[in-house]
């Protein structure tokens, strides 16, 4: 039996600004990252696998730097005499001035150098292919020149005229297992989310080949959660009433430990004084991290005084309304909804759909 642990994606060195967090959240997201990989190498440990595979962007090339690549070649150097397979992204190419290039790794880690397929003994019975990124942008298809017999893009089609058993592979952030039924191919995705669309659990795949044939098993690895919240604030009069309805999601303990985005929603009452950053340093300390809160609400409108109005904006209402009052309670929501928008783009405003 042979066993192999994979993962990709897990970006380290990313510098997470552009999810407008403070310098400090941002290095201890770093950090985060780094604390994946120890627990991944445990976890390899743990579970005595004969190999750990890597399916690119283990780093990003444009920030990493030789304390990054110490600290992997350190990582990856516990695992001796087991091997270690890189093959190398999109991120983090093989490249003259990369970290795979410049820096001397330990003899249990193999770097897969080129755009051909090479193969890699791990028992007498399974030969793992690598290939690696050479460049930052590479749109071959790997797995139409790979037969065993005799990337990306791909089809599933590719992958059995290629006559391998499983491709272990890497790009997409979240979990995919294709078929779901009958497993041929699989993305681990990132062992740690990297932002607000990657939310829910996070995995390494553990690959397990004896003589009955192949399985993979998902193992969740993350610690770190995004989470984002809406609240709808309609018919609220004080920031005090919002506040107190931020405060309750951190009730939750799960909650309270992620990284939270806020969304506000819905109608408040005209005279609510919306201070979002007022909002934001009243209540970010009952969360692990609270990014700055997003106003969606819908400002009200006065629709007996537009109504009155001489202008197109005053007879587009009284047309809508008139539909309204004729119309079966059926079609309500479709003019409603039509009379909200055509108000709001009256009034020059996003046209968000409800």
């Amino acid at each position: 039996m042979v066993r192999i642990l994979h993962f990709a994606d897990l970006h380290l060195d990313r510098s997470f600004a552009g999810l407008s967090v403070a310098p400090s959240e941002a290095a201890k997201r770093r950090e985060e990252l780094r604390a994946a990989l120890r627990r991944i190498v445990d976890l390899a440990l743990e579970l005595d696998v004969d190999a750990l595979t890597v399916g690119g962007d283990l780093y990003e090339h444009e920030r990493a730097g030789p304390d990054t690549g110490n600290f992997i070649a350190s990582e990856f150097a516990r695992l001796a005499p087991k091997r270690v397979l890189v093959a190398p992204g999109n991120h983090d190419p093989y490249v003259p001035d990369s970290l795979y290039w410049r820096l001397e790794w330990p003899p249990n880690v193999h770097i897969f150098q080129t755009m051909s397929w090479e193969p890699v003994e791990l028992s007498d019975t399974l030969t793992l292919w690598g290939a690696g990124h050479r460049g930052p942008a590479v749109r071959d298809n790997l797995l139409a020149t790979l037969n065993v017999e005799a990337g990306r893009p791909f089809t599933r089609e590719d992958i059995e005229r290629s006559s391998v058993d499983f491709a272990l592979l890497g790009h997409y952030h979240e979990l995919r297992l294709r078929p779901q039924d009958a497993p041929r191919y699989a993305y681990p995705g990132s062992p740690e989310p990297l932002d607000f669309s990657e939310t829910g659990d996070h995995y390494v795949l553990l690959l397990t080949a004896n003589g009955q044939g192949l399985s993979c098993e998902p193992r969740k690895i993350n610690e770190v959660v995004y989470q984002t919240s809406a609240i709808d604030i309609t018919g609220m009069s004080t920031s005090d009433a919002i506040r107190k309805a931020i405060c309750a999601l951190a009730e939750d303990e799960a909650a309270a430990r992620a990284i939270m985005r806020v969304t506000l929603t819905g109608q408040p009452e005209s005279d609510l004084d919306l201070d979002l950053n007022a909002l934001l340093q009243s209540t970010h300390d009952r969360f692990r991290y609270l990014d700055p809160i997003i106003d969606k609400t819908d400002t009200p409108f006065d629709l007996e005084q537009i109504a009155e109005e001489s202008t197109t904006r005053g007879a587009f209402a009284r047309m809508l309304r008139q539909e309204m009052a004729d119309s079966p309670p059926a079609d309500l929501p479709v003019l409603q909804n039509a009379l909200h928008y055509g108000l709001r783009a009256f009034a020059g405003q996003e046209i968000r759909r409800r």
